[in-house]
């Protein structure tokens, strides 16, 4: 019994060691902050300019509302991402 006793010992201080990769995704979040919308937001604005210039004024209105509408959303998705334990105790009390 002794034997199985320390093989079980073993398995759950292994168990309790967490020496499983852990992976941080803060980095790969503000690299995409930092480069990908900026440049999906240059695309936007030349495609805006470049209809612009063709004289589709209300087609231009039509992508700018769509656009501050996306970004709204975005960003209150964002919003709840943070504060998404503080919403959850302040509606359901901790």
């Amino acid at each position: 019994m002794s034997g199985m006793t320390a093989t079980a010992m073993a398995v759950l201080s292994a168990a309790k060691n967490d020496d499983s990769p852990n992976f941080n995704a803060n980095g790969l979040v503000e690299w995409g902050v930092k480069n990908i919308i900026p440049v999906v937001l240059l695309i936007i604005g030349i495609g805006i300019i470049a209809s612009a210039r063709k004289g589709r004024i209300s087609d231009n209105a039509n992508t700018i509302t769509n656009v501050v509408l996306g970004m709204s959303v975005i960003a209150g998705a964002g919003v709840l991402f943070v504060f998404a334990g503080q919403l959850t105790d302040l509606a359901f009390g901790s």
